[in-house]
């Protein structure tokens, strides 16, 4: 049973202020809906935050995943990689569709897996956007998981709070989030890879005009806003996009530890049984040729990345767990040299 109580001000009392909501933009602004304790090292939070102003009513979750021993070392510190998923993904694909847990499994490494969609939708593409009057309200994705995240795991575990001890990584759409985020934000994150992405937008002139197409189709077919609504039209706001595509702004990763991971579409023999093979194959195709737009960039700039192309590769959840297979001891040989 609920009571009320009425609080009577003594003369000359000041009436005590009613606390102010958290600034967005900060680690404060992340609310914590609920807790799960998936196994021994992971935990999902479901959050919300008034910089995505949908989190209110569909609430986004963020696991993370402890290293062994974690509460064994009390004074140890641990670097974080930061994995994004890809359109119309969950986070959870990251824990039931790549095998995040069993391979990082006895690595001295925190893994934070947040929501990039509204569960499972087509995803804001990794920015903050520019009509903020659709029906999801407020939508400032970028904001989120470089501003706030960032910060609250750095504040509620054991961090190497600094570039020297944060990557991130992304599978399709979230390759172009993480490269995005990388370039816009070098100071956060000193290592960026990406898997079968996105990862040019506007740079090269075909892949400026697939992008466009791919965006428009999944704001309108699975969003149901305006086509551009995070980034504006092409057109009116070219400046807008070029500042936010990872090819046109690649010169701000040249002190980042850059990996790229793509395939040409060609189909392994198990593929062969998979109904969706053609489809796999021809986004795999079109996202390569992102890649390829990201490389020439890259060259021009005189930017150093590792180049992990193959001809058999899908977009299929097989090769995401190849791919991570081969990054992560890339990955902690840069955290314990910097290289």
């Amino acid at each position: 049973m609920m009571t009320a109580a009425i609080a009577v001000a003594a003369p000359g009392a000041a009436t005590p202020s009613p606390p102010r909501p958290a600034a967005a933009g900060t680690a404060a602004a992340i609310k914590v809906l609920a807790t799960e304790r998936v196994d021994a090292r992971t935990t999902t939070y479901t959050v919300s935050t008034p910089s995505l102003e949908m989190s209110a009513k569909v609430p986004l979750k963020v696991h993370v995943v402890l290293p062994n021993g974690y509460a064994r070392h009390p004074d140890r510190r641990y670097p974080v990689l930061y994995a994004l998923p890809g359109t119309s993904n969950k986070a959870d694909v990251w824990l039931n569709n790549i095998d995040t847990a069993r391979l990082t499994a006895g690595r001295p490494l925190i893994v934070v897996i947040p929501d990039g969609t509204y569960d499972g939708d087509g995803g804001g593409f990794y920015t903050d956007w520019v009509d903020q009057t659709t029906s999801r309200g407020v939508a400032n994705w970028e904001t989120f998981h470089t501003r706030e995240l960032v910060g609250w795991v750095d504040r509620r575990f054991r961090t190497v709070a600094d570039r020297s001890g944060r990557a991130i990584v992304g599978i399709s759409q979230g390759g172009f989030g993480s490269m995005s985020y990388a370039a816009r934000h070098p100071a956060r994150y000193g290592a960026v890879a990406s898997f079968s992405g996105a990862v040019d937008i506007y740079y090269g002139e075909q892949c400026r005009i697939g992008a466009a197409l791919l965006i428009a189709g999944i704001m309108t077919g699975l969003n149901q806003v305006q086509p551009f609504a995070p980034f504006g039209d092409p057109v009116t706001n070219a400046a807008n996009w070029r500042s936010r595509d990872p090819g046109s702004i690649v010169g701000r990763l040249s002190d980042t530890r850059i990996d790229l991971y793509t395939a040409a579409g060609l189909p392994g023999r198990t593929d062969l049984v998979d109904p969706a093979v053609p489809g796999t194959m021809a986004m795999e195709a079109l996202l390569h040729h992102s890649n390829l737009c990201f490389k020439k960039a890259a060259d021009a700039a005189g930017v150093r990345y590792y180049w992990h192309s193959r001809l058999v590769g899908t977009h299929a959840w097989r090769y995401g767990t190849r791919s991570l297979a081969d990054y992560l001891p890339r990955l902690m040989n840069f955290f314990r040299s910097g290289r």
